[in-house]
């Protein structure tokens, strides 16, 4: 059961995941977002810094000649190529933030003039640009000392580290923090953003260091960069929602839907003993594994109930007929005694008085017989009995040598013990309900042989009576079934014998004739 069918588990679990994947990855790609709009700010500033740049090193040359700079040792970009190419180097989820940069300090050298011309011309470009860039720009000369007109004009940049490594011919870059003064309008792009991107290029002279251009500017802060794409958010919180709701729908046609038809069928099932219960109900499109089991389960539930049904009905009517004929027959006996008593002949005062008493000894069997079936049903085997066969026989067959004159039991040889892991008083009831039996219906000897096979002890009971008359072999095991009614059987006797052994998975079967039965059941285990 359950192959071809996929697991409820697996089922449950992967929804589970889908649900927790939508928010980790609303939080993951929030991140994501932050980081591009730090690399995003970071690439601006690159492009800005290189177009100064190169706009610096145009003045510089035009004014202090095609020497112009300090002489470097590294090959300009670390590359022999004539192509720049500056990568992004901040990640905000790996990147330190910086606390503020170090004030500018004075020098012992002068700033160069040629710079300081070169800067000069360059300020009101720089000016006008930041207006629309939002960027704030510094240059220094290949000392590190501020050009760009002023505060702070001839002060050395070159404690801080972006600067003193763009000095050494690298283009640097790194986070630092920023005071946020209070929270501001939506309209406002970055004056809540808690870092800002700070750059460092050095300027290039064939292989001489000309200066450095420094760039800095704010980031976009996340919470107004998501209220501008707010839209597309939208969008794709519904998404999500439509996406959930899809799960949703998942998880009920393939759980909450088949449960509820089987519930359905169930209450259908045991309104009417007769409605069965299918393997598969209408409109299960894919049977989730336990959703299967279930309905086989249950389906297997209701045939029991169905035979149970059909079993106690046919049991209530056998019980009724087999009361009912000996209290006709007593009542009748009584009436009339009681209407003819004292004009009746002694002889036959006493055969009716025989026939009450035959009557209500049958009733006292038959009542016997209703309790030990009903206990038989209740039982529940612990799992530890054990029982030897052998010696079990022996004593049965010297009690009832001694109580039954004429009647004998004699067990055939076989091996010298057989422990059978089922209760010895059920067994002594099964093998006496199959002795006298045997007694009763004529017999003088009764055999019995013990044997195992296949995890099984097997005890082969056959006697020298009549037998069973032909076409009596099915019934003889059905409740009320008798040859010896006349006698007082009560018919009940066979089917308590395989009523008992069931809980200990015992069975009683009928060899054939002239009557030979065997008894099987569990060999006991071993203790280890």
């Amino acid at each position: 059961m359950g192959h071809g069918h996929p697991s409820l588990r697996l089922l449950l679990l992967l929804v589970n995941l889908v649900i927790l994947a939508i928010p980790i990855s609303g939080l993951y790609l929030f991140r994501i977002y932050e980081n591009e709009l730090v690399r995003q700010t970071e690439s601006e500033l690159i492009s800005q810094a290189a177009i100064l740049a190169a706009m610096f090193r145009r003045e510089v040359v035009a004014i202090g000649g095609p020497g112009y700079g300090l002489a470097h040792w590294t090959s300009p970009f670390g590359s022999e190529s004539d192509l720049r190419i500056v990568p992004t180097l901040l990640d905000r989820s790996s990147s330190p933030i910086h606390g503020d940069p170090f004030a500018p300090s004075a020098s012992s050298r002068q700033p160069d003039h040629t710079a300081l011309t070169a800067a000069r011309s360059l300020a009101p470009v720089i000016q006008e640009a930041a207006l629309t860039t939002l960027s704030t720009a510094v240059i220094l000369d290949f000392h590190g000392l501020m050009v760009s007109p002023g505060r702070g004009q001839g002060l050395s940049m070159e404690r801080n580290p972006e600067v003193a490594q763009a000095l050494e011919g690298h283009y640097s870059s790194l986070l630092r923090a920023r005071t946020v003064s209070g929270s501001t309008s939506l309209a406002s792009a970055s004056r809540d953003t808690p870092y800002r991107v700070f750059v460092a290029m050095p300027v290039f002279n064939g292989r001489r260091l000309a200066g450095v251009v420094c760039l800095s500017r704010t980031p976009r802060e996340l919470a107004k960069a998501l209220y501008q794409e707010r839209w597309n958010l939208t969008l794709a919180g519904a998404l999500i929602l439509a996406l959930m709701v899809f799960v949703s729908l998942l998880a009920s046609l393939l759980i909450i839907g088949p449960v509820k038809r089987l519930a359905r069928e169930a209450g259908l099932a045991a309104d009417d003993p007769g409605q069965a219960v299918g393997q598969r109900g209408k409109g299960d499109l894919v049977v989730v594994r336990e959703v299967a089991e279930l309905r086989a389960s249950v389906s297997d539930m209701a045939e029991r109930l169905t035979r149970r049904s059909d079993y106690l009905k046919a049991f209530a009517s056998g019980v009724s007929h087999e009361f009912k004929t000996p209290l006709a027959a007593i009542k009748g006996a009584m009436e009339l005694i009681g209407e003819h008593g004292q004009d009746m002949a002694p002889v036959t005062f006493q055969k009716f008085a025989d026939n009450i008493r035959q009557d209500l000894d049958r009733l006292e069997r038959l009542v016997g017989r209703l309790l030990a079936l009903a206990r038989a049903e209740a039982i529940r085997p612990t799992g530890g009995e054990r029982t030897e066969a052998r010696g079990l026989v022996l004593a049965l067959s010297g009690r009832l040598s001694s109580l039954h004159q004429g009647f004998s039991v004699r067990l055939l040889p076989g091996p010298d013990s057989l422990d059978l892991a089922i209760d010895r008083d059920v067994l002594e009831t099964v093998l006496l309900n199959l002795l006298d039996n045997s007694r009763e219906n004529g017999a003088n000897e009764a055999e019995i042989a013990l044997s195992s096979e296949g995890g099984l002890g097997l005890l082969t009971v056959q006697d020298d009576g009549p037998g069973i008359r032909p076409g009596d072999e099915e019934k003889i095991f059905s409740p009320f079934h008798t040859s010896r009614k006349h006698q007082g059987g009560t018919g009940l006797g066979l089917s308590l014998a395989r009523t008992l052994l069931a809980p200990y998975l015992g069975e009683l079967s009928l060899l054939g004739p002239p009557a030979v039965f065997r008894l099987s059941a569990p060999l006991a285990k071993d203790l280890p």
